[in-house]
């Protein structure tokens, strides 16, 4: 009922009854007036609610290492990866192998080789003049290329993200290319990695299930590495290297390369999040995906694009974007076989008011804090120890190199920059009678060391972590 025809009510009404339901009107604007003055404080109890139970769903870290175990293979390689995005048509890389050759890079990714660097030539043989330029930058690095074969070529398609007019064409392309980088007659490199398409769900806007189908790029791909590989070094072959990580169409690429007897040596998606607990979600659904496909069940899981945020974010330019990868990377090192830093370098214009861009490098080829953070995990050493006690928030990788030094890389992350903890380190089945503890944090660097005595085989630290930080504890026998 309008205000309107409730005035007029009233006024037909007897006074009194009049007078008791103005009354009862009053009361209930009072009523509301409490309501509005007290609000602010049933926000703010609720808050503190929330915080708390937030707080109690924090499990805190008891990190307690076994050094008398003698260790297993330390996955360096999880982080020893590196994309590079289309930024401009120009070698990105150019110059850039005595910076990349200290953070010991294991792959670099290029994507839009075939619209960039103009290896189609229509009715006359590819030229790979121009890529060949940035793939031995890659190499004088110490790394091997990962191709990301996209997109469709200027005069093969409507465009450079539909499909090509004629697949006989495609696949003679993706066949020049494997066998230009791959053949022993040609480049004659070793394990080079070929994906097919760069997100997929995004550029081209293709599907799993019906046109323009994915299933049907990934075949006539797939035979072309068929077809080159009998005078090829051994290469990896995989995709689908979506967005982020969708089931359904990991599934319909599992179910389909089996079907049909197609190679899938890897499995690649992108992930964009803060958020720890969302790749380890992500490894579990492959993991039950998998478990129909026992052939496939070790297949490589590659996060061929990573990231703290998928637009440009001020965390790629300060440390936050570097502890973000040192935290994934000690949560991650035994669920995937590796990560992939995007990207190397900015572009020549930034993406937003908040970042130069994604880059581990400016424009201008200054390192950034999550250059330094690949050379800070880099650091350790040795086999990997098993470690117990791990928390919601500080993670750590344990290692004992050869000459009996224990080395502890923690980490603690979090996306709100707001918790702190002071941690139990114990380190156990020590065989010394004297260490030298020694400190250093990223980014800064700085160091501090400390003679420690074990006590029946045994120390027990208590660590403070401030909000983001990370440090490398190495002990050493004297």
């Amino acid at each position: 009922m309008s205000r309107r025809n409730n005035n007029k009510l009233l006024s037909s009404l007897p006074p009194l009854i009049t007078i008791y339901i103005v009354s009862f009107e009053k009361t209930k604007i009072l009523k509301l007036i409490f309501a509005l003055a007290f609000l602010p404080f049933i926000l703010l109890a609720g808050k503190k609610i929330l915080d708390l139970r937030n707080q109690a769903a924090t499990i805190p870290s008891r990190l307690n290492i076994d050094t008398g175990n003698r260790g297993t293979h330390l996955n360096k390689t999880l982080w020893q990866n590196l994309s590079q995005g289309g930024e401009e048509k120009a070698n990105m890389l150019a110059g850039l192998s005595p910076l990349l050759k200290p953070l010991s890079p294991s792959l670099i990714r290029l994507d839009h080789i075939f619209d960039f660097y103009d290896i189609y030539r229509p009715g006359q043989p590819p030229d790979f003049s121009r890529l060949d330029q940035v793939v031995n930058e890659i190499t004088l690095s110490g790394a091997t290329p990962f191709f990301s074969l996209s997109y469709t070529p200027s005069g093969m398609g409507d465009d450079l993200v539909s499909p090509p007019h004629d697949w006989q064409t495609w696949q003679d392309l993706v066949a020049a290319t494997i066998s230009h980088y791959s053949g022993r007659s040609q480049k004659n490199l070793k394990n080079v990695y070929y994906e097919v398409w760069n997100e997929p769900d995004l550029f081209g806007a293709w599907h799993y299930g019906k046109d323009p189908n994915y299933l049907t790029l990934y075949w006539h791909s797939a035979k072309a590495a068929q077809k080159a590989a009998p005078t090829c070094q051994p290469f990896k072959f995989g995709g689908p290297a979506t967005t982020d990580f969708y089931p359904n169409w990991i599934k319909a690429l599992v179910k389909f390369t089996s079907k049909n007897q197609l190679p899938l040596d890897f499995i690649s998606w992108h992930q964009y999040s803060k958020q720890a607990k969302d790749y380890q979600k992500n490894f579990s659904k492959l993991a039950d995906i998998l478990t129909d496909y026992p052939a496939l069940f070790n297949v490589e899981r590659l996060i061929t694009e990573l990231g703290p945020d998928s637009e440009p974010h001020s965390s790629y330019d300060n440390h936050l974007s570097g502890i973000h990868l040192i935290s994934l990377s000690t949560q991650l090192i035994n669920q995937v076989h590796r990560l992939f830093s995007f990207e190397i370098k900015d572009g020549p214009n930034p993406r937003s008011k908040n970042s130069t861009g994604w880059g581990l490098l400016t424009y201008q080829n200054q390192p950034k804090p999550r250059y330094k953070a690949i050379k800070f995990l880099n650091q350790l050493q040795g086999q990997q120890l098993p470690l117990e006690g791990q928390g919601s928030h500080v993670t750590a990788i344990a290692t004992k190199t050869d000459s009996d030094q224990i080395q502890l890389l923690a980490v603690n992350w979090d996306p709100q920059n707001r918790y702190s903890e002071t941690s139990p380190l114990i380190f156990q089945n020590l065989s010394y009678y004297q260490y030298r503890l020694t400190v250093t944090e990223y980014p800064s660097g700085r160091t501090r060391t400390q003679d420690l005595t074990p006590q029946n085989h045994e120390l027990r630290q208590m660590f403070f972590f401030a909000p983001n930080t990370a440090y490398l504890l190495t002990l050493s026998p004297l």
